[in-house]
C-alpha cells in the first residue's frame, strides 16, 4: 500500500490536536478510529479506550505512563513512528498473526533504530457476576474504606496459591506496571514479560510481589470488609467472599514506541 492511501487516527485529549496538525505534513491520510490502519491515542483514557478494543492497527501511546512516548516527542518524530507502525501493514497472516516484537520484514521500509514494535496484552476480568470488563493497565481488589485490611488469595495459572492480609492487590500489565502497581511494590515489567501482581498495603513486615503468566485468579478471604473490584482505576462493583476473580491476558494490540521510554511517576494512585 503506497504511504499516501495509509489511514492514520489521532484521538485523545488537547495533546492531540498539535498531533493532528503534524500529521498534515506527512503522506497519509487522517480518518477516523474505526478506518485506521495506525491509531496514535494521547493520554490515559485515549489509550485505554483504545486498547480494550484490541484493533488489528497498531497502536502509538503519546503521554507520560511508561512505554509511553512524550507528546512533544511525538510531535517532533510522528513520521519515524508512524513508518514503524505501518512497515509491513500488508505482511500480516491470514489468520491475524502479528509481526514478532522488533521484526519487520524485509522487503518493508526500516523504521529509525530507536523506535521499537512490541506487544501489549488486554486483560478480560471476569468477578463471576456476569459482567463483561476488559484492562490495559491493571486490576485491583481493595477494601472499601482506607486502611482497612482484609485477606486475599491468588491463585496462579502453574498451581501455586498464595494468601496474605492487606489493603487490596494489584495486577498490572506491562504498561500499567510503572504506575500504581510499582508503587505498591510491585516488579517493572517488559513487553512479553508477564504481569506484575503486588499487594498493598500489607499487613507484615515481610512482602513479596510477583511475575505472573497471562492467567490468574484473585479472591477475598475474610467477609468483615467490603472490597471493590477497580478496573483501570475506576471502581467497576463490589467483590464477594470466596469468589474468584479471574484475570487472563485474551488479545494483544501491536505498540510502537521508542526505545527507553520512560517509566510513570510513582505519584499515581487508584
Amino acid at each position: 500500500m503506497h504511504s499516501s492511501e495509509r489511514r492514520v487516527a489521532v484521538v485523545g485529549d488537547d495533546r492531540a490536536a498539535a498531533l493532528r496538525q503534524a500529521l498534515g505534513g506527512l503522506p497519509y491520510r487522517s480518518v477516523e478510529r474505526s478506518a485506521a490502519d495506525a491509531v496514535v491515542a494521547v493520554g490515559d483514557e485515549a489509550l485505554r479506550d483504545v486498547l480494550v478494543d484490541a484493533p488489528d492497527a497498531p497502536v502509538i501511546p503519546v503521554g507520560s505512563r511508561r512505554l509511553a512516548v512524550d507528546s512533544d516527542a511525538a510531535e517532533r518524530r510522528m513520521g519515524a513512528l508512524l513508518d514503524a507502525a505501518l512497515c509491513g501493514d500488508g505482511d500480516r497472516s491470514g489468520d491475524g498473526d502479528r509481526l514478532a516484537d522488533g521484526d519487520f520484514p524485509a522487503d518493508g521500509d526500516r523504521p529509525a533504530d530507536d523506535v521499537r514494535r512490541v506487544t501489549h496484552p488486554v486483560l478480560a476480568v471476569d468477578a463471576g457476576d456476569g459482567e463483561a470488563r476488559r484492562a490495559a493497565f491493571d486490576v485491583a481488589l481493595v477494601t472499601a474504606e482506607p486502611a482497612r485490611i482484609s485477606e486475599f488469595a491468588i491463585d496462579f495459572a502453574g498451581g501455586t496459591n498464595e494468601s496474605f492480609r492487606a489493603d487490596g492487590v494489584v495486577v498490572a500489565t506491562p504498561l500499567g506496571s510503572g504506575g500504581y502497581a510499582s508503587a505498591a511494590g510491585g516488579p517493572i515489567v517488559e513487553p512479553g514479560g508477564g504481569l506484575s501482581v503486588a499487594s498493598i498495603s500489607p499487613f507484615s513486615t515481610r512482602t513479596d510481589a510477583w511475575v505472573a503468566a497471562g492467567r490468574l485468579s484473585l479472591s477475598v478471604e475474610r467477609e468483615a470488609e467490603s472490597v471493590a473490584l477497580v478496573v483501570d482505576g475506576e471502581e467497576r462493583g463490589d467483590v464477594d467472599p470466596h469468589r474468584s476473580v479471574a484475570i487472563e491476558a485474551t488479545d494483544s494490540v501491536a505498540v510502537v514506541t521508542f526505545a527507553g521510554a520512560g517509566r510513570a511517576r510513582r505519584s499515581e494512585t487508584l
